[in-house]
């Protein structure tokens, strides 16, 4: 049996204040989230531009909120970048300073339970350092915490 295209409750407008109610969106991602619901091109672009001009919708605000989130769950700024791009977010990622871009990687490997000890072994070493890199963390600041570890571990 054939699926029925979505009949959408309420205004556009309605459902995009629902929808910033439960998180922050980009423009983008709204209008993508909009359209899937069933509403027209039209009615879509019409909720979007009022909410921004009202104030209530900005890809900066959705920007900042979502590098401080990502932050502090372990992500470093080449990921946020990425995933800010991928949501359709057209403003600029917030620059993140490499002082709070250590803490959150000193936060992650305290979770992770990385120790000086296993710094010791270049195998070892070289994992943690590609961990870290896949989550989106730079060099400088990989190089400055695991150099932090070191001398914290007599290494």
């Amino acid at each position: 049996m054939p699926l029925r295209p979505l009949r959408p409750r309420g205004s556009a407008r309605e459902t995009a204040l629902r929808l910033l109610a439960r998180r922050d969106h980009g423009a983008g991602e709204l209008r993508r989230k909009l359209r899937q619901r069933g509403y027209s091109e039209e009615e879509t672009k019409k909720a979007v531009e009022s909410l921004s001009g009202g104030g209530l919708l900005s890809d900066a605000a959705c920007a900042r909120a979502f590098a401080r989130e990502s932050l502090s769950s372990g992500h470093g700024p080449a990921w946020i970048r990425a995933k800010l791009k991928s949501r359709g977010v057209t403003a600029d990622a917030p620059a993140v300073l490499l002082e709070d871009e250590c803490e959150s990687l000193r936060e992650l490997l305290k979770r992770r339970r990385v120790a000086g000890a296993a710094l010791t072994d270049p195998k070892e070493r070289a994992r943690i350092m590609r961990f870290a890199r896949g989550r989106g963390y730079g060099s400088a600041a990989i190089v400055r915490v695991l150099g932090d570890i070191d001398d914290e571990f007599g290494g």
